[in-house]
């Protein structure tokens, strides 16, 4: 008997269990022909920010525009230097180049895969960066640090209130990329609470997801606020009076009013996941050469919650993790490798500067982590599936 496939996540299941609320929600706009801001967008910046406690929202039209609008209103000056981890997906380094600064890549923690204060301060201390494959040098002064953006990599978020510190030490801003982690938290704060900024995205297959790209970026401050309001409309609050160089940004309303029916839904949806991959955690306790990602409980007092966005292991051995991955597709088992190629290794980025030293942390993880199916709608025996082929691949 051919079993059926076991998804790495199925957004029809999803959409099926509010397929009549979805529409119900953007029909009226269709109707009415009224697809730019107006009352869908304000309504679900409001729920957002209130739902979340992140402060003001503003929505945009993707993760990466949230990005760049995030840290064009926190003050990136053309040339400025931000440190951005390697091991994140591409468009957290981008969007420091499109804003017209440079990322300068630092390593990760190895056990969290996130930046840590200890990072950045090694950085800090250092004098010299190198490019991307070792070659020029460039004296840290040369390129001016204004920044940090730290990447709340797979659901869970960095420690802001640390990394705060050692920012606000040094004088640089803080913008946090959130666009994998929204409902996550450290010390019970959602992100924001120790940035400048934070850059939210809702790409369909994201915990909180539209029918398309969008974003949001929020912030506790009123004049990054009304910048970003500039920023995502031509830099223009009145028709036809530009006070400054923006770009169209702004989310639709359809986006709006979808997300607007899903956002009700999130905190079901994250306790899910959390179910899922306490089970996987459970499963796989024990197993040699397996590193489960740590998670958090819903005891008082947890250190940070993570939302799950991804399930990744880290798998250790030469090839072991292709291997794992070859068999789990044998049985007809969805997974995802995040990320392949570390970022100072992408020919986009030659050239760019990066701290003195190979970052082996980002290099090791790009061949060992594997992340598997976590969605809200896997079923009970697609994971048991999923666990017994993952146990019989270490089986001795």
């Amino acid at each position: 008997m051919t079993l059926s496939p076991v998804p790495f996540f199925d957004l029809t299941r999803q959409f099926a269990s509010m397929e009549e609320e979805v529409l119900q929600a953007v029909v009226p706009l269709f109707r009415a022909q009224q697809f730019i801001l107006g009352e869908p967008v304000a309504s679900f910046e409001e729920a957002f920010s209130k739902t979340l406690g992140v402060g003001r929202a503003v929505g945009v039209s993707s993760g990466t525009e949230a990005l760049v609008l995030a840290l064009l209103a926190s003050g990136l000056r053309p040339g400025g230097g931000v440190l951005v981890p390697s091991f994140t997906f591409f468009a957290s380094a981008s969007a420091v180049v499109l804003a017209g600064g440079v990322p300068i890549f630092v390593d990760v923690e190895k056990e969290s895969f996130l930046l840590t204060p200890e990072i950045v301060e090694g950085f800090l201390s250092t004098e010299t960066m190198v490019d991307a494959h070792g070659g020029r040098r460039t004296r840290r002064g040369e390129i001016p640090v204004s920044g940090i953006l730290p990447v709340h990599l797979y659901g869970r978020m960095v420690d802001m209130e640390s990394l705060s510190r050692v920012a606000k030490h040094h004088g640089l801003f803080v913008v946090e990329d959130a666009c994998q982690s929204v409902g996550a938290t450290f010390r019970g704060l959602p992100p924001g609470a120790y940035s400048q900024a934070v850059a939210y995205s809702f790409f369909p297959t994201k915990n909180l997801g539209g029918a398309g790209d969008a974003g949001m970026v929020t912030t506790h401050d009123s004049a990054i606020f009304e910048h970003l309001l500039r920023l995502r409309v031509h830099g223009s609050r009145r028709r036809y009076e530009h006070e400054e160089m923006g770009t169209n940004a702004r989310i639709d309303a359809l986006q709006a009013r979808v997300l607007s029916v899903k956002l009700p839904r999130l905190a079901l949806w994250t306790r899910r996941r959390r179910e899922i991959a306490q089970a996987y955690n459970r499963a796989f306790e024990g197993i040699a050469g397996l590193r489960t990602p740590e998670g958090s409980d819903e005891r008082a007092g947890s250190l940070f919650e993570h939302v799950f966005h991804q399930y990744t292991l880290r798998v250790e051995g030469e090839g072991v993790r292709d291997r794992l991955r070859g068999a789990l597709t044998d049985r007809a088992i969805g997974s995802e490798v995040y990320y392949p190629i570390p970022l100072h290794r992408q020919k986009a980025f030659s050239g760019n500067p990066t701290i003195h030293g190979p970052l082996a942390v980002s290099e090791g993880l790009s061949r060992e982590v594997l992340s598997l199916p976590v969605f809200p709608e896997l079923r009970e025996e697609e994971q048991a599936r999923v666990i017994d082929a993952v146990r019989e691949f270490f089986s001795p």
